[in-house]
């Protein structure tokens, strides 16, 4: 038993560390390889995209780390904005409440996406579910990059990499439709890979908005730190 535990998941051949290289240099074959039935070589990717999250919670909590700090730091590598005393504890209470909500969050980023992914590429023969491995996968494995960044906030103080995460994240992603969706030419594949994940996360990013905006205006406590911040 710890013999095969050991080479499927750590040994050099095993499916965690195969599953790491394919995605990264090759994740178009490696989705499929999945939807044509190998469930051996590869961790299935919903598996692998909570797998991630969960590992990026592990780190994050060994660390010592605080989720709405940590986040805060990266609004403002993204914005520039401090804020002052009131909107900042509205930010750290929006932090606190997706981080208890983390796993909830990332998955509704995904049906938008798939939902493009099916629009644009409609003509791949690939079914609604089957378009969902890509994004799974993609989404997943990005969370490598966050991991970094964890490390650059504890040791660094700052998460002004964030941009850079965010284009790596889109570039990516049309890497790995290029590479998946062989009907079409790798440039165009490409180009609509760009404008999918665009889209569906703009979508997403809508959604977020106004299930932030209701939580803002159902919170008591919340409403009343927006007004003495006002004033």
């Amino acid at each position: 038993m710890w013999y095969d535990f050991q080479s499927r998941i750590y040994g050099f051949d095993g499916m965690f560390p195969r599953t790491l290289i394919d995605l990264t240099i090759r994740p178009g074959i490696a989705a499929r390889e999945y939807i044509r039935g190998n469930r051996v070589k590869h961790y299935g990717p919903v598996g692998y995209f909570f797998l991630m999250i969960t590992l990026f919670l592990l780190i994050m909590s060994m660390m010592g780390i605080d989720f709405s700090e940590f986040s805060r730091v990266s609004s403002e590598a993204l914005t520039g904005d401090r804020g002052n005393g009131p909107t900042i504890e509205v930010q750290r209470k929006m932090s606190n409440f997706v981080s208890d909500n983390i796993r909830t969050f990332s998955f509704l980023s995904i049906p938008s996406i798939v939902l493009m992914a099916w629009l644009f590429f409609r003509k791949s023969g690939y079914n609604f579910l089957e378009h969902a491995v890509i994004p799974f996968y993609i989404l997943g494995h990005v969370y490598w990059l966050s991991i970094l960044n964890l490390f650059l906030f504890k040791f660094g103080g700052t998460s002004t990499r964030l941009t850079i995460q965010l284009g790596v994240t889109i570039l990516y992603f049309a890497f790995a439709c290029s590479d998946f969706y062989t009907h079409n030419s790798k440039t165009k594949a490409f180009l609509k890979g760009l404008a999918v994940y665009l889209l569906g996360f703009s979508v997403f990013i809508l959604i977020v908005m106004i299930a932030a905006t209701i939580y803002m205006f159902t919170d008591p406590e919340i409403r009343e730190l927006m007004k003495s911040g006002k004033q």
